[in-house]
């Protein structure tokens, strides 16, 4: 590894970022597979917002998977990849009149989040009263009992229509012969158990039974899974692709409805099923104690290793033609200028020489969506091939490239 990490260096320079486009393919069949194997009728939508590398959204595609995306700008990246429009999902709380118009025009399966956006399709539907309209609707899981631990604590999610707001909007929609197709239920919780998608499948199936909804096509249940870990995170007491597929489908093919109508069952999974497809490979500039305290200098940031600052660090590996020396605990800290730029916290370090290298793993999920153009460039990306052989897929950007991005 370390003369591939030195070759790439000479090309490219670094940080720079090692992709496995088969690592990706296979998580997703594994998990396509647990589903289909229990229940036939299942779409597996990869969720763009987690990473946008294009060889990814091609491999999905090629596969056949579904795009979910949640904002204009990836719906339009998942037309421009060759994402067919009736295998677009289009999520997201925030959605223009015309958005909405192109979307359902195209076929896409549109989720409404909002009133304002039922009030699109009502215009939409004066304004084309021989067209025939078909929507989806996000559910509020209204967790306030404490029936799903909500990411960062929060006591409420935000997202979909509460029960009350149902029986204000659904009326309206049935009386404007407007079609139901879909019922999304995404709530991104702190625990990711079985149990939360459980709870998310009786949920939606409460739903359709209380507003006797019997043009439903899909129930949805989001994503935030747990999945595909590299070496080095411990993932023996964590949920499999098998157990979440076993929970959603058991919980489902017990209501009556869905097991006579065989709607779809769709999930929504990114950081499940691309987290172990990237690593990044960083390189040690400085090594500094001050006042009894170490601190190793790397030319990455910590937008690119752990960008929420949360208290875990990544696996990482030392590569280095140097001598082993003596062993320190250590801060990594970051190309920027920021003090709370740390992409590593109280580690272990025998190499940290100029020109030592570092490969954190697990870093496929949002950090390359949430570098920000903030002093260091976006890094490139190299395909690595099952033969070992590398590709470079994306250039390091340079002041021209910024240039290019900031004026008109």
């Amino acid at each position: 590894m370390l003369e591939l990490i030195k070759k790439v260096d000479n090309e490219c320079g670094t940080p720079f970022y090692f992709v496995y486009p088969e690592r990706f393919v296979n998580n997703l069949q594994s998990f396509r597979k647990a589903f289909t194997d229990i229940y036939p009728n299942f779409i597996l939508s990869y969720s763009f917002k987690t990473n946008y590398t294009s060889v990814l959204l091609q491999k999905a595609k090629e596969i056949s998977c579904f795009a979910e995306t949640v904002s204009s700008m990836e719906y339009n990246l998942a037309v421009q990849k060759g994402f067919a429009t009736d295998k677009i999902i289009f999520n997201g709380p925030i959605k223009s009149f015309e958005d909405i118009k192109t979307a359902l025009i195209n076929k896409s399966i549109v989720q409404l989040d909002s009133e304002y956006e039922i009030t699109h399709v009502l215009k939409l539907q004066k304004e084309n009263p021989g067209q025939e309209i078909k929507i989806g609707l996000r559910i509020n899981m209204e967790v306030g009992s404490g029936s799903i631990a909500l990411q960062g604590g929060l006591r409420q999610s935000r997202f979909g229509f509460t029960t009350s707001m149902l029986e204000k909007v659904i009326p309206l929609l049935k009386e404007a012969n407007i079609k139901i197709i879909s019922l999304h239920g995404h709530t991104s919780s702190s625990d990711r158990i079985v149990d939360n998608y459980r709870h998310i499948a009786n949920r939606l199936m409460e739903i359709r039974a209380k507003f006797d909804l019997n043009d439903i096509r899909y129930i949805n249940v989001g994503g935030g899974f747990f999945g595909a870990a590299p070496e080095g995170i411990d993932v023996s007491k964590k949920p499999k692709y098998t157990d979440y597929a076993k929970g959603i489908c058991e919980t489902l093919l017990a209501d009556k409805w869905f097991s006579e109508r065989k709607p779809y069952i769709v999930i929504e999974p990114g950081a499940s099923v691309v987290s172990n497809v990237f690593e990044l490979v960083t390189k040690i500039h400085q090594h500094k104690n001050i006042q009894g305290q170490d601190f190793v200098f790397a030319d990455a940031s910590y937008f690119q290793v752990r960008p929420f600052l949360t208290k875990m660090n990544l696996p990482f590996t030392e590569y280095s033609d140097n001598p082993e020396q003596p062993e320190i605990i250590t801060d990594v800290v970051g190309a920027t200028c920021m003090e709370v730029d740390k992409i590593a916290e109280g580690v272990s370090l025998k190499h940290y020489s100029h020109g030592d290298y570092l490969l954190f793993r697990a870093v496929g999920a949002y950090r390359q969506n949430l570098s920000p153009l903030f002093i260091i460039p976006w890094s490139p990306v190299v395909e690595v091939t099952s033969s070992g052989h590398i590709n470079i897929l994306k250039n390091r950007q340079d002041a021209s490239d910024l240039l290019n991005m900031l004026e008109k």
